[in-house]
């Protein structure tokens, strides 16, 4: 008789082996679990319990009467590994801030190449925005909204994944931390012209400049953290 371990490692194995030759693709639709069952030689909930882990995982989608597809929904995933090694491995807000800025840093060097106008334009009302909201819930608001933008323009899916992911752990343990240092009087000032300078320098492509204003932003953010 399979053993439960053996049995819902068998789908999970499959389909990622399936993934890894480039014979399922996402959006792919896979076989009935009866046909995976008889595949693999595994009880059909045994296939159930794998599909349900891959699932979990985010790579696959059920959907009630169409089946199981190939997806990429991994931030969900993503947010909880993070999670969790921040609180077993005893993680810091100042080392989950650094690995922060590496993904920013670079971020912005793949968006001074790749942004759009929409994109642009649409990070320069986000900056009016931040300038101009008297709350400062709503001009977190605006500061999250830039540095998505800055990610998306990236183009590249890890940047955005993970940058999303950490922006989710680091508000579940710092509650309304952009909102508390934009209302930090010392901070306030300068942290818009560092906004400024960052939306600027995409615009006129000046890595150089992007890079220091970058910089100078972060050490704000460690400067807050280190208190």
């Amino acid at each position: 008789m399979e053993t439960g371990e053996r049995a819902y490692e068998k789908i999970i194995n499959y389909v990622e082996k399936q993934i890894m030759h480039g014979k399922y693709k996402k959006g792919d639709k896979l076989p009935p679990e009866r046909e995976l069952a008889a595949l693999l030689g595994s009880s059909r909930n045994s296939i159930r319990e794998g599909l349900s882990i891959l699932e979990r995982m985010g790579a696959i989608s059920s959907q009630q009467g169409a089946g199981n597809f190939i997806t990429d929904n991994f931030e969900k995933t993503l947010i909880e590994v993070m999670t969790l090694m921040f609180i077993l491995e005893e993680g810091t807000f100042r080392e989950i801030s650094e690995f922060r800025y590496a993904l920013e840093m670079q971020a912005l060097t793949l968006a001074i190449e790749h942004v759009t106008e929409e994109q642009l334009q649409n990070m320069e009302y986000y900056m009016e925005m931040l300038e101009q909201s008297p709350e400062e819930i709503t001009k977190a608001y605006y500061d999250k909204k830039i540095h998505y933008t800055i990610a998306e323009a990236s183009q590249n899916r890890f940047i955005i994944d993970n940058l999303q992911a950490l922006t989710e752990v680091m508000d579940a343990f710092i509650k309304d931390m952009r909102a508390k240092i934009l209302s930090d009087d010392s901070n306030n000032e300068g942290l818009m012209m560092t906004h400024r300078g960052i939306v600027e320098s995409i615009r006129n492509k000046d890595l150089e400049e992007g890079r220091r204003a970058m910089n100078e932003h972060f050490n704000y953010i460690y400067d807050y953290l280190d208190r």
